[in-house]
């Protein structure tokens, strides 16, 4: 039995059980018709007494104000409403039963519909993950790239610093050179004049060398 039988099942319980208590009511309790008009199952109904002399009760339906029944008996009109209320039972319960081939097929199509959709979803699923991993796989790789590429730019880094050091080292080494050159070239300077003097010195000695043995070559030939 299907889902949707069996709440038909629990329906027709129900207002058999309903009907029974009326029974059961009327014979062994005593009727109390005007409690009887306050049921539960009646609440779609109004019931009304008209005025004298006839004093005609009345059952109208509530949702189109359309008469049910019209009696001097509140019990008879009370019976029609009853019947009616049974007739408009079998009529939804015939109603429920002849959608139920509907409802049914419906749902099989429902449930076909589910598990094609759950091993779609179930392959969307799995390659989402299988993506997902490609991703965490390619991350990590890039991020040892990074490390790396940190690493290699940190070595650069401290090469550029040594590297800088050294120029400023070599800028004043060549300074340094600059101003040793600028001093020995200042010495030769001075040492070329020295021997310019050195030279016209010398000169001046060797004239006057030749000058004196050329007197004293006078003095012996005398």
């Amino acid at each position: 039995m299907t889902k949707f039988g069996k709440i038909l099942a629990v329906f027709v319980a129900t207002a058999s059980l309903a009907f029974a208590g009326f029974a059961i009511a009327t014979v062994f309790a005593g009727p109390n018709w005007l409690q009887m008009t306050e049921a539960g199952y009646l609440d779609y109904y109004k019931f009304a007494r008209g005025p004298g002399p006839d004093y005609l009760w009345s059952a109208t339906r509530i949702a189109d104000g359309s008469q049910v029944a019209s009696s001097k008996r509140l019990p008879e009109v009370i019976s029609k409403v009853l019947d009616d209320v049974s007739q408009k039972n079998q009529q939804v319960l015939q109603t429920l039963n002849d959608r139920e081939p509907l409802l049914q097929a419906r749902v099989e199509a429902l449930e076909k519909a589910k598990a094609a959709d759950e091993k779609a979803l179930q392959e969307y699923v799995d390659a989402q993950r299988a993506r997902l991993e490609a991703v965490r796989k390619q991350e990590a790789t890039l991020a040892a790239e990074i490390i790396a590429a940190t690493n290699k730019a940190s070595q650069l880094e401290n090469q550029t610093a040594e590297r800088r050091a050294d120029v400023l080292r070599l800028k004043q080494q060549i300074e340094e050179v600059r101003a040793d050159q600028f001093r020995l070239e200042a010495i030769l300077k001075q040492q070329k004049n020295l021997l310019q003097q050195f030279e016209g010195d010398a000169a001046k000695v060797k004239s006057r060398k030749d000058s004196l043995e050329q007197q004293l070559k006078s003095q012996n030939a005398q």
